[in-house]
């Protein structure tokens, strides 16, 4: 499977020679709910071909022919069928740009003004949500004007609809002249959303493939497996390396629910998932697993399941050893970004996981750790090359390789069977006074606390040492433990004195991204706000926080008139040594 996914030129390519290899064989399984009873739609792969060349020709006809551009396509979908056609239709007649319909209304108007929006995709008026309401908004407010299409609820007569106008296109094969080339773009996928509005990556069809050619080779997955794929098609691992990656295999990619894991009755109910549509491979993000782990598996029939695989974030080893002991088949953890349409360290399936590793870097794969020590286990930044890298940002004129190679931003060192390590992030090092230290020894000693399901340890800014290490956890249910008993284990367990955390505290659940990674820069936001509310805890005051664009913490003071002086005397000194940026409100004394 693996040599035939690398011989074709696009993922349109790709899905065909799927679909002529097995027609009847189940693509997608979708399903729909799981109370009183389970209740799904199936769509064969012939059938996956159809809707996908439907889309394609659909999507033709309203793109504008006054360019010699490619359309661009954008859509806010959730976990449904529609997502991958679309996808996939977009991607065979122009570039397609999945978004995160959690983002804002003014971060969709930026992106999809930068990629230039031809048209958008989105979930129809749902009381549940406001998808639709933001895709008007943003849609009015773009300079192309794009044509809005609703999917799966209808939005009146105003605007055509996705699921009505499918059928009125052939599913045949697309004309050959219609099909792109190897190197063109595939698809805008955008990242690096944590501190401002998130860059679009552009992938070439070489840089999907690439990264189905080498999930393939480390899998080992046969036709007919089912992979469960809670993911949202806008990150590269749930359209690419699970999508794409079980449809070049012949697999049956099964979409739990229309929320996937944000739903909590998914979790709840996963090995029921596992018994009834006998799943040979799941997984999710770390804080995925972690849930999953405190579930029993009762009388669920788990037999099909060969191995469960997890991403995102390195997962605590608490939580790696509790998934295992429960289930009794090995976790594998997969490493990757955007920028390498997935992943970089993927499973090395016909070895046991090696307990603390990311994963597995294959041979075809090019890895080298910038580091003075050339050697196994020397710590430095990862830096990856190869046809797996992107293109590089749209609308940015300098490209971010160098010499070919993408550095990760991301610590970690190769051991002598090339297994990678993560160690952290170059930008989340808390330094203290001169001292470099790595917040992930803080995190391992505190996920090792029997009652601690995860942590996350950043920086607290401080005016003497410059920064100061402190740790925020979330624990086990019916936990009981302090925080300054957490305090005193990390003090006993940390040998490195300096990264002993001035403060643990609990929170009841750690703030996650859309697709469930831990977000340090709103605990970057509680630190800040920690520190102005010590300095200033002589003075009647308010605070208001948030995380702008450019990184900056800006904090809003409501001041009393008669304190307005003395507390601006402060914040100017925080401002300087700290970097916050102030806004004073003054307030009548009461």
């Amino acid at each position: 499977m693996a040599n035939q996914s690398n011989s074709v030129s696009s993922t349109y390519e790709l899905i065909s020679q799927a679909a002529q290899r097995s027609p009847d064989a189940t693509a997608i399984t979708f399903v729909k709910a799981m109370a009183p009873a389970f209740t799904d739609e199936t769509i064969s792969y012939s059938q996956l071909l159809g809707h996908v060349s439907r889309t394609a020709r659909m999507l033709r006809e309203h793109l504008p022919t006054d360019s010699d551009k490619p359309g661009v396509i954008s859509f806010l979908l959730p976990n449904i069928p529609q997502a991958s056609f679309l996808l996939w239709g977009s991607e065979a007649i122009g570039i397609a740009n999945p978004l995160n319909p959690l983002l804002s209304e003014d971060a969709l108007t930026s992106l999809m003004e930068k990629a230039g929006t031809d048209i958008i995709v989105a979930l129809g008026p749902n009381p549940n949500s406001d998808i639709w309401q933001k895709s008007v908004a943003v849609s009015q407010r773009l300079s192309k004007k794009p044509k809005l299409i609703s999917a799966l609820i209808p939005a009146g007569a105003e605007f055509d609809h996705y699921d009505t106008l499918l059928p009125q296109f052939k599913g045949d094969a697309l004309p050959e002249e219609w099909l792109p080339k190897q190197d063109d773009i595939a698809a805008y996928f955008h990242t690096g959303g944590t501190t401002g509005t998130p860059k679009l990556a552009q992938h070439t069809h070489t840089n999907q493939l690439t990264m189905v050619h080498s999930y393939l080779g480390s899998m080992n997955l046969s036709e007919g497996d089912t992979i469960v794929n809670g993911l949202p098609m806008f990150h590269v691992a749930g359209s690419l390396v699970i999508g794409l990656g079980s449809v070049a295999v012949g697999g049956n990619m099964l979409l739990p629910t229309i929320a996937g894991f944000r739903d909590p009755n998914v979790i709840q109910r996963h090995w029921d998932i596992v018994d009834h549509y006998k799943v040979s491979v799941s997984g999710g993000i770390s804080t995925s697993i972690a849930s999953m782990a405190g579930i029993p598996i009762g009388q669920a029939d788990i037999s099909s399941l060969k191995c469960m695989i997890t991403g995102g974030a390195p997962t605590p080893l608490s939580v790696a050893k509790e998934i295992m002991a429960l289930t009794d088949r090995p976790l594998y953890q997969i490493y990757g970004l955007t920028e390498v349409a997935g992943g970089i360290a993927l499973p090395n399936i016909d070895e046991a996981p090696v307990v603390g590793s990311s994963g597995y870097i294959l041979e075809s794969v090019e890895v080298r750790i910038n580091s003075k020590q050339q050697q196994p286990g020397a710590v430095g930044e990862i830096c990856v090359r190869g046809p797996m890298v992107f293109a590089g940002y749209l609308g940015e004129a300098e490209s971010p390789l160098k010499e070919g190679w993408l550095h990760t931003g991301d610590l970690g060192y190769l051991d002598d069977k090339r297994n990678l390590f993560i160690t952290g992030r170059a930008k989340d090092l808390i330094i203290r006074s001169g001292h470099n230290i790595d917040p992930a020894v803080i995190e391992a000693c505190l996920d090792s606390h029997p009652d601690v399901s995860m942590s996350a340890a950043v920086a607290k800014p401080d005016i003497y040492a410059g920064e100061l290490p402190v740790a925020y956890v979330q624990l086990h249910p019916n936990a009981s433990v302090t925080e300054e008993e957490l305090r005193s284990y990390a003090m006993e367990n940390i040998s490195e004195r300096p990264a002993c955390p001035k403060s643990v505290q609990i929170l009841k659940e750690l703030p996650v991204t859309a697709v469930g990674k831990i977000h340090k820069p709103s605990l970057r936001v509680l630190t800040a706000e920690d520190v102005v509310n010590e300095t200033l805890k002589e003075f009647n005051v308010e605070l208001k926080s948030k995380l702008l664009e450019s990184g900056v913490i800006a904090i809003e003071v409501n001041v009393n008139s008669a304190e307005i002086d003395s507390v601006q005397q402060h914040c100017t000194t925080m401002h300087e040594a700290l970097g916050l940026q102030f806004t004073l409100c003054e307030v009548e004394a009461a």
